[in-house]
């Protein structure tokens, strides 16, 4: 697994903010299917669980499909190498539920408090801590504190010994450049930074590579976009862009779209996010005007669209052929076989 303190990572939380739009009614299958989809893409960071965190689920703030304890063992239980992480709300949660996450294998623990209450965090982040946890602080409603005296709260905490300071647009309010001078000011602080945002501006994914260029070492995603109010960046579309920066491979984006067809989309209430075709456009530079031509192909010859879309754009992405388009799907079915 790579180091957090040299590489830069997305933290997918698809199972626990994104179980907001479907009251957290994610099962042990669903579970099961999308941790390993994530690593199979080569996420390294899950979180689970309610959304609202360890000990959350009951009739104040909805009733979650599995326990606490189930989440992190069938998480655990489904992948090699990845670490699986859980959220906390000091109020909502208990010390005692940390301890029993522990006990259930959890990883890393993120706190999650409002940006001017961070000595609520005290309590949970020692004793996270004490139990060999990787903690995470969210200051959440970041924004709410103008970025001039932010350094201040950023020194408060610091000062309780959190791996990880994530500046949090809870609203989907913020801009990129705004979220780069909060980034900044983590850094400054010689603390390693993440980023936590919602798209209600439309800004979210732009929002993270803001944060990634300012320092951010893990900013969260959630597969298809899916999450509170008008969702998270998207995992899939910020593996693309991260592999295109890089120059590299450092996600494999197909199993995102399998999961995300085969075991996300059939969960999701409300459409979030944009969907996986428009991503694969986006990715190839493919003309939509050309899909009939590769829907007749896919009509005769069984191999993934996306893939084809993928493979013919990368020849020829101003006027790919009936001819081309033909050759290219028999060679992918060729190869699948």
């Amino acid at each position: 697994m790579t180091d957090i303190n040299t590489h830069k990572h997305l933290l997918d939380c698809t199972l626990r903010d994104g179980g907001y739009p479907i009251h957290f009614q994610f099962s042990g299958r669903d579970v099961k299917h999308i941790c390993a989809g994530l690593e199979a893409a080569g996420i390294s960071y899950i979180e689970v669980g309610h959304g609202l965190g360890l000990g959350a689920s009951g009739l104040e703030h909805g009733v979650a499909f599995e326990s606490d304890t189930a989440y992190i063992q069938i998480a655990k239980r489904s992948v090699k190498k990845a670490r699986i992480g859980a959220f906390f709300i000091p109020g909502i949660g208990r010390l005692s539920d940390i301890e029993a996450a522990v006990e259930a294998g959890l990883d890393f623990l993120r706190v999650g408090t409002n940006v001017t209450e961070v000595s609520l965090a005290k309590d949970a982040v020692q004793l996270a801590k004490s139990l060999g946890l990787e903690v995470h602080l969210n200051l959440m409603k970041s924004y709410a504190v103008g970025v001039s005296a932010f350094p201040e709260i950023v020194h408060t905490a610091k000062s309780l010994g959190v791996d990880i300071l994530y500046v949090v647009d809870s609203a989907g309010c913020m801009l990129p450049e705004e979220v780069a001078s909060y980034i900044r000011a983590v850094v400054l602080a010689e603390m390693k930074a993440g980023f936590h945002g919602h798209n209600n501006l439309d800004l979210v994914n732009a929002n993270s590579l803001a944060a990634l260029d300012a320092g951010a070492m893990l900013v969260d995603a959630t597969l298809r976009g899916m999450g509170r109010s008008s969702g998270n960046a998207q995992t899939e579309v910020l593996a693309h862009l991260l592999n295109r920066r890089s120059g590299t491979e450092l996600y494999e984006v197909f199993p995102l779209f399998e999961t995300i067809e085969k075991h996300v989309e059939p969960l999701m209430i409300k459409p979030q996010g944009q969907a996986s075709l428009d991503v694969i456009t986006g990715m190839s530079r493919f003309h939509s005007s050309f899909l009939p031509r590769f829907k007749r192909a896919q009509g005769r010859y069984d191999v993934d669209l996306n893939r084809l879309i993928l493979a013919v754009s990368q020849i020829d992405c101003v006027n790919p052929s009936e001819q081309l388009i033909e050759s290219v799907a028999r060679d992918l079915v060729r190869l699948d076989g």
